[in-house]
């Protein structure tokens, strides 16, 4: 696969919610089924498969391991074994790509990755529902939950923004590392959106 046909294939997924957030799932875990993915997501399986099936079509998922289990077959979906090497090889023009985007193409892309996030934070809500107390008692006494919430004008939004930026720099590419993804932060900078 070229350099850009793997640009333009992440930039269709990053521009789909649905295909973001199930990306997303198979970056964050090793490998899933659609089942798990559909749970994760609160969607219909017949959506996600729908959504890998694309994603395959895009070469960024590999094909499905295949487990049979009695009388029904498993189908584990990952992401292409060399997507981080292909990622840092591809960033320059990802980066360039994106800043070409037309202003539909980037609303697309911005509200998929807020998609992201809002599935993210789903999750996060889902499991502390059915967590038990042992699991909340720790979370609790290891002060690991951390929410801060910043209204500020454009200057100090600029001024943090700046810093977030050097702080999570190159910080992505290390998460792809399917051993390090039990803990997430969120980062999310929100520019004034209504009006000018």
């Amino acid at each position: 696969m070229e350099t850009s046909e793997f640009v333009e294939a992440i930039i269709q997924s990053l521009k789909n919610p649905t295909r973001a957030s199930i990306f997303y799932q198979l970056v964050k875990k090793h490998e899933a089924t659609a089942t798990e993915i559909a749970r994760d997501l609160g969607i219909d399986v017949d959506v996600v498969y729908y959504h890998l099936k694309l994603l395959r079509r895009m070469k960024l998922v590999s094909k499905p391991r295949i487990v049979v289990k009695g009388n029904y077959v498993e189908k584990y979906y990952s992401i292409r074994s060399d997507f981080k090497e292909k990622l840092l090889e591809s960033m320059k023009l990802l980066i360039t790509r994106e800043k070409e985007l037309g202003v539909e193409e980037f609303r697309e892309m911005v509200i998929a990755l807020f998609s992201v996030v809002q599935s993210i934070l789903s999750g996060s809500i889902r499991r502390l529902r059915e967590a038990d107390e042992g699991t909340l008692s720790k979370i609790r006494d290891e002060d690991s939950v951390e929410s801060k919430i910043i209204f500020c004008n454009r200057e100090r939004y600029v001024e943090l923004l700046g810093k977030l930026r050097e702080i999570t720099r190159g910080g992505v590419l290390d998460t792809f590392d399917p051993a390090k993804k039990d803990y997430v932060i969120l980062v999310i900078a929100i520019p004034k959106i209504d009006g000018q």
